[in-house]
Formats: C-alpha cells, sequence, structure tokens
C-alpha cells in the first residue's frame, strides 16, 4: 500500500508540473510535428546519423578502421537509443493512465494493487514496444553491443529509420496501406498462379524429363521468375505440356502486373497532389505575413500580380484545378481547396499573420460564404470582397466585408469619366500604372499621434509637398470628403488621409505625425 500511496502521489505530481509538460510538449514537437523546424532539422541529423553508421559496417568489411569511427559509431548509438526512449516517453501519459486507472476504481469502490494500477500505462508503452517501426529501431540499436555483433546484418534495419524521417516517402508508402484491398487480391491471384504452374511443370518435367528440375521449390523458382517476365533461362520447359503452360503463364502475368502498375500509378497520382499540397502549407507556414485572395479569376489575376509587384506575400486558393496550376506556374503559393472550409482556414493559422483577406470569385453566395467563414474563425480579420450582382452588396457588408468592389460599375463609370474628360482620365491612369514616383496612398489616423481635433493646415501637408486628394471618415460609415479646406477641417481618430505624393515624401510625413 506505501508504494501505491506513492506511485499516486508522484502521478499527480507530474500532472500538476508545468515544466514536465513544456518538456514534454518539446520533445513531442521534435519528434512528431510535421511543420515545426526543429522537427525538420532533427530529421536531418538522423538521416546524416543513419546513413554514415550503414557506411561504416560497409567499410569494416575489408577495412580496419581508426578508434574514431567506433566512437562516432557508439555515439550514433547512443542517439538512435535517446530517440527510442523519448518516442517511448512521448508515446502515452503513463502518470494520467494511472490517475485514470485509480479515478474510476474510487467511483466503483474497488481496490485495485500495483499492478491493476499500472496495467493501462503499461499495456500502451507495450503497444508502442511491438509496433513495426519500434522493433526496426531496436534491431538496429540492439547488434551494436560486443555480445551481439553476429547479429551485425540486422544494422541494415537502421535503412528502415530512414523512412521515418521522410514524410514525403511515408506519404508514397501510405499508397500500399489505402490500397491493400487491391495489392491483396492480386497477391492472393499471383500466389494461385505461381502455385498451379509450378505444380504442373513439376508433374510433367519434374520426374527426370527436365534435368534442372529437381524439387518443387525448383519449380516454384521457375513459375516465378517467369511470370514476373524476366526470364532467366537457366531453366526452361522442354515438354509440350510444360510449354503450354508458360504460354498462359506469361500472359497471366502481364495481365496482372500491368493491373497492379495502373493501381499504384494512379494512386502516386492522387498522392503526389496530397504532397504538393503539403509542401504548400508548409512553405505558407513560413511566412510572417501575407494577404489570401480568394479566387484566381480575371480580377485576381491583376490583383495578385499587382501585390506580387509590391513586395507582398499572396496566397490563392481556388477551387478550379487549372486555375490553381496556372498561379503555382506563375510562383504563386496557390491552393486549390474551398476557400469557405472552416478546416482549411484554421489549418493556415492566420493569426496575427494576416491583416488583409480578399474575397473576389465570381459567385455572390460563394463570396458570402467566405466571409462568414472567416469573421467565425478569424473575427479581427479585415476583408474585401467583389460584389457580382449589385443588390448583393448590402448582404456582403452585413456579413462583415469592411468593402465591396461591384466592377461593372466601377468600369461603367471609368469609360464615362473617359468619354467625358479624355485627358485628364489618361493622365489619372498614367500616374497610376505608369510611373512608380507618385502615388497614393492612405494614412490612417491614430490616437498615438495626439493630432485628434487638429486642422489640415496644422498637420503640414503643404510642408511634406503633398496634395490631399480627400479624407473617408470611417466614424461616418466611411464616408468621403473630396478635397476639403485645410483651414476648417478637422481631423478625427480614425481618419484616412488620401495622399498624392513621392514615397520618400510620405515616408516623412508619417514619421512627422508618429513623432508629433
Amino acid at each position: 500500500m506505501i508504494l501505491k500511496e506513492r506511485l499516486l502521489a508522484y502521478a499527480y505530481k507530474l500532472a500538476a508540473s508545468k515544466k514536465y509538460k513544456y518538456l514534454k510538449k518539446r520533445v513531442n514537437t521534435v519528434l512528431n510535428d510535421s511543420s515545426a523546424i526543429e522537427k525538420k532539422y532533427f530529421d536531418y541529423t538522423m538521416i546524416f546519423l543513419v546513413l554514415s553508421s550503414i557506411m561504416i559496417l560497409i567499410l569494416e568489411i575489408k577495412n580496419t578502421l581508426p578508434l574514431w569511427v567506433y566512437i562516432y559509431e557508439a555515439f550514433a548509438v547512443l542517439v538512435f537509443a535517446l530517440e527510442w526512449l523519448a518516442r517511448l516517453w512521448v508515446v502515452s501519459d503513463a502518470h494520467l493512465d494511472i490517475i485514470q486507472t485509480q479515478e474510476n476504481a474510487e467511483y466503483k469502490k474497488i481496490n485495485l494493487n500495483v499492478w491493476q494500477l499500472c496495467k493501462s500505462a503499461f499495456l500502451h508503452k507495450f503497444k508502442f514496444i511491438i509496433s513495426p517501426m519500434s522493433i526496426i529501431d531496436l534491431l538496429a540499436i540492439l547488434p551494436s553491443f560486443r555480445f551481439l555483433r553476429f547479429l551485425r546484418f540486422l544494422l541494415l534495419f537502421r535503412l528502415f529509420k530512414v523512412f521515418r524521417y521522410t514524410e514525403n516517402i511515408n506519404d508514397l508508402l501510405r499508397v500500399f496501406v489505402e490500397k491493400r484491398f487491391e495489392f491483396f487480391s492480386l497477391i492472393i491471384l499471383f500466389a494461385f498462379m505461381v502455385f498451379f504452374a509450378s505444380t504442373v511443370i513439376y508433374i510433367f518435367e519434374g520426374t527426370g524429363a527436365n534435368p534442372n528440375i529437381n524439387s518443387f521449390y525448383d519449380a516454384i523458382y521457375w513459375a516465378v521468375v517467369t511470370i514476373t517476365t524476366v526470364g532467366f533461362g537457366d531453366i526452361s520447359p522442354v515438354t509440350v505440356e510444360g510449354r503450354f503452360v508458360t504460354i498462359f503463364l506469361i500472359i497471366g502475368g502481364i495481365t496482372s502486373i500491368s493491373f497492379m502498375t495502373s493501381i499504384i500509378t494512379t494512386s502516386m497520382t492522387e498522392k503526389m497532389e496530397i504532397i504538393k499540397t503539403n509542401q504548400i502549407f508548409n512553405e505558407i507556414g513560413k511566412l510572417k505575413s501575407f494577404i489570401v485572395v480568394c479566387g484566381y479569376g480575371k480580377m485576381g489575376k491583376v490583383l495578385s500580380a499587382e501585390l506580387q509587384l509590391s513586395g507582398e506575400n499572396v496566397v490563392l486558393i481556388d477551387q478550379n484545378k487549372d486555375e490553381c496550376f496556372e498561379a503555382q506556374q506563375k510562383g504563386f503559393l496557390a491552393l486549390h481547396a474551398d476557400a469557405s472550409d472552416l478546416g482549411l482556414l484554421k489549418s493556415l493559422r492566420m493569426e496575427n499573420r494576416v491583416n488583409y483577406i480578399v474575397a473576389l470569385t465570381n459567385n455572390d453566395a460563394t463570396n458570402l460564404s467566405i466571409i462568414l467563414s472567416v469573421k467565425t474563425t478569424y473575427p479581427e480579420i479585415t476583408i474585401f470582397s467583389r460584389a457580382v450582382e449589385i443588390n448583393a452588396r448590402e448582404k456582403l457588408h452585413i456579413a462583415g466585408a469592411k468593402d465591396v468592389v461591384f466592377p461593372y460599375e466601377s468600369a461603367a463609370i471609368a469609360a464615362y469619366e473617359h468619354l467625358g474628360q479624355p485627358v485628364a482620365f489618361s493622365a489619372i491612369d498614367e500616374i497610376l500604372h505608369e510611373y512608380i514616383e507618385p502615388l497614393i496612398e492612405e494614412v490612417e489616423i491614430t490616437r498615438e499621434m495626439d493630432i485628434d481635433g487638429a486642422t489640415l493646415k496644422r498637420i503640414g501637408i503643404k510642408k511634406y509637398r503633398l496634395k490631399l486628394l480627400g479624407v473617408v471618415r470611417q466614424s461616418e460609415k466611411n464616408k468621403f470628403y473630396f478635397h476639403p479646406r485645410k483651414d476648417n477641417f478637422t481631423i478625427m481618430s480614425e481618419d484616412i488621409l488620401l495622399l498624392i505624393g513621392a514615397i520618400e515624401d510620405i515616408s516623412a510625413f508619417k514619421l512627422h505625425l508618429h513623432e508629433g
């Protein structure tokens, strides 16, 4: 009973220890979190240790190696052993299993002994010990000990450890697990044809007619070599019956191999798409900030190109596979997915990294769904949207879009202005699209600037050679004041100044506002 009480006290102590939880979380991240940078460095290190230790095994067959090589091998084995122990540690929380077992026993008013208390925790650990990858790890470690040197060939199992550290290879190998029913059916058919053909050839030629077939094993060897279309030629049928069986065996082998090849090719193609998507997610995970554009249509292409030219990181999401492929060819991080999928939005981990999301699909219902999903997951992110129908604009605003663009209306107004004042319109268009130096910039007035209530004349716009196009007052539902008078128009917090000028002048003006 004393041992049981001490065990429970220790389990409760671990459950309450923050340092223990943090350490276990860090170890689990290094071993299992495929998105963590620490795991990538750990994987590269382990791959190097595995390959170098195999090279030592090959070199020492015919060479006497220096002492430092064996010291290095001992270090590698120590790392392998520590890794196995770490995996055994993080595979389950033994102390939580013990606590849960004890609480269930108290609820049922059952008095447990030490073994009954530890049984659940032990079984979780034991399942890991007998798992295939754990056995491979042990086979890579145990032959290194001197009293087991006769098992040195088992060190080749270290090569299988490489699969643990290469996620892409693991994804490809999962094809065989996912298609296990098809492969199992083919293996049964393959085994049946081999057994049938080897039995027939042994009956007709194993009695002395063929000097190369002296046992049933020879017949099986011949059948396997023939059905796989390898045909070494060391065993060939000499009877009419044997050759007749060979014809059907070759036809059956080609058919089964073709069927297997088609399954593997199709599955590999599907898996490669998943691998590419995972790589894109990894690349997105490395970005400190980016803008999400949903829809790579006509507007999406123009906007993405402009953002890319301005140095912004752009992540594209589109349900059209061809559009995604085109975007990837142009160097964008493009995901073939539904932008309104909550699971996708959460997996992108956009908090504190995304300031803007732009919904530019050619369907108002889709844009509305994207806005609602984003606002549900990341309410602080600003969303801009496109409206395909004019009556959808208000709905998109209500859903949470900060601003909604109706491109057909904008294009019609632009066409009208161009017809009425072609010279002025061309000049503005040239400023916006041709010249690099002049720039229209938004400058938001914040409370930290300490100019709330000041007039436009006081803040010194003219001093910095800037032209004020207008002021957007967010407190009045984004009302736009075009070219207001500088002497009597007062500035309020959250106002946005639209300024025209050179980049360095605008930067200097922003610095002036922040410094007061």
